[in-house]
């Protein structure tokens, strides 16, 4: 598998939050095209500033405006996605608050040889418990997984992850439909897509119920009734890459 095509979605309207220090807009593009290249990368910059766009364009990159807001571009993007590239293509859905390890393009390729969604983030929130601030699935406990290794990474199977992953383009087919469910607010709820989306037990669903948690309750038993085929979600342990919000780094790498 080869023909890595990235998708970088850039705003200037996003919501603050604590980043590290070298991991601003521009440091974070520049980290994409280091490791991806300015060729497969394509820029959907929405609602930015003209210092933003010009940017952009500097670097040579292939990039189109829009003003859709972050549910709205990601939706426009997934369906360009797909018009654009044949089922079998892989591509990397980015968001603009990324930091990259060498060898990241590798390893997402690497990923897909294994599963159907891949982030190269270990998301810290699947190390804690509820009660700790940590995922809904770790209930009184963390949740069991399965653990993979490729040439250059180890994975482990989880069951959700950011609006930041990897897939090929038939997959986003299979799923569009989840996808535009949970893309009608401001935010994407990539949690419950994912919730939807990656294979869940009997295990799951009761530890929902058991917590009078109606939502999710009703879509774990609506899910396993209608048989739906799932699809896995595998992330890098360590991680490759990591969403640079001060208080969500992927553990056990110093990324300042």
């Amino acid at each position: 598998m080869d023909g890595l095509k990235v998708y970088y979605r850039i705003s200037d309207k996003g919501n603050p939050k604590e980043k590290i220090p070298n991991a601003d807009k521009f440091t974070c593009l520049d980290n994409a095209i280091k490791e991806f290249g300015a060729d497969n990368i394509n820029v959907i910059a929405d609602n930015c500033n003209s210092e933003t766009l010009d940017f952009i364009a500097s670097n040579g990159l292939k990039f189109e405006e829009t003003s859709f807001g972050n549910s709205g571009s990601f939706i426009y993007m997934v369906n360009k996605i797909i018009s654009d590239h044949d089922s079998e293509i892989p591509v990397y859905l980015l968001e603009d608050d990324y930091i990259h390890l060498p060898g990241s393009r590798k390893a997402i390729l690497e990923g897909l040889a294994i599963a159907d969604y891949v982030t190269l983030y270990d998301h810290p929130d699947k190390y804690f418990t509820e009660d700790k601030g940590g995922s809904p699935m770790n209930f009184r406990s963390l949740r069991l997984t399965r653990l993979y290794a490729t040439e250059s990474s180890h994975w482990r199977e989880t069951d959700s992850t950011t609006m930041t992953f990897a897939c090929k383009v038939s997959t986003l087919e299979a799923d569009l439909n989840i996808w535009k469910r949970y893309c009608v607010h401001r935010n994407p709820d990539d949690y419950h897509a994912f919730m939807e989306i990656t294979p869940t037990t009997l295990s799951d669903l009761f530890s929902f119920i058991v917590r009078l948690r109606k939502r999710e309750s009703l879509l774990l038993v609506k899910k396993l009734l209608s048989r739906r085929r799932t699809h896995t979600l595998i992330s890098a342990v360590p991680a490759k890459a990591t969403h640079a919000e001060v208080r969500w780094l992927a553990p056990v790498i110093d990324w300042k």
